[in-house]
């Protein structure tokens, strides 16, 4: 068993110096990734940005923000990875097509946010009003289609 690198005893628990190292991780990996939401935000709002850049950004945070997903965010680990992956992907995109000094913008303007706290608010309540009305007119469209069957 020596040999495959398998030890007949039992590893020591974990120290807390580890486990406070995994709880800065993962906050300062959240931190980065609401940082990161907020560019894509700003993005999307600033009047310079390319078309294809909002439009991806658009589809990044209304997927981020709807109910309605293609596996639903309250299954336990596969609902949050595809979360993940749409906005590791938009973000890589946007990275890609957005000019560098509307990202230089963007990431400013979101180191201020993060600090003062007030911009996260209202762009929550714009996305929810926007993704709101969306699922409200699709339903109401949908409503009139099989109405008229």
């Amino acid at each position: 068993m020596q040999q495959l690198g398998i030890s007949a005893q039992p590893k020591p628990a974990q120290n807390p110096q580890e486990l406070s190292g995994w709880s800065s991780y993962w906050k300062s990996a959240a931190e980065r990734l609401q940082r990161e939401l907020i560019v894509v935000w700003l993005v999307l709002r600033r009047p310079g940005t390319p078309w294809h850049s909002r439009m991806i950004a658009g589809c990044v945070v209304a997927y981020v923000v709807s109910p309605v997903q293609l596996i639903p965010s309250f299954i336990p680990v596969i609902g949050l990875m595809d979360d993940a992956a749409v906005i590791a992907t938009g973000l890589w995109l946007i990275r890609t097509l957005t000019p560098k000094n509307i990202l230089q913008d963007a990431r400013a303007h979101a180191e201020t946010a993060m600090r003062r706290e007030n911009v996260r608010p209202a762009a929550v309540r714009a996305t929810t009003v926007v993704v709101g009305g969306v699922w409200l007119v699709l339903t109401v469209g949908l409503f009139f289609v099989l109405w008229k069957r």
